[in-house]
């Protein structure tokens, strides 16, 4: 799998933290609103899904994959 992107972990770790703090139930959409933040876009409704379900159950859960549309290699300027 190699190594992955810091702001995808940075994202699950938002989100476990707003769990732990009671912010959101719905971990899903809370992911995707930070990896919107992060300006990360992904269609992989499957891959927020679980993720969203090991956060639930890991409040240290370090991601094990990326979204099937996830481009590491993204530009940050043209």
């Amino acid at each position: 799998m190699g190594r992955h992107n810091s702001d995808l972990q940075a994202a699950v770790d938002a989100t476990s933290v707003a769990k732990d703090a009671h912010q959101t139930d719905d971990l899903a959409g809370y992911l995707r609103e930070q990896l919107a933040e992060r300006e990360i876009e992904t269609t992989d409704d499957d891959w927020v899904r679980r993720t969203a379900e090991r956060i639930d159950a890991d409040p240290n859960y370090m991601i094990e994959d990326e979204p099937s549309d996830f481009d590491a290699e993204r530009p940050d300027s043209a």
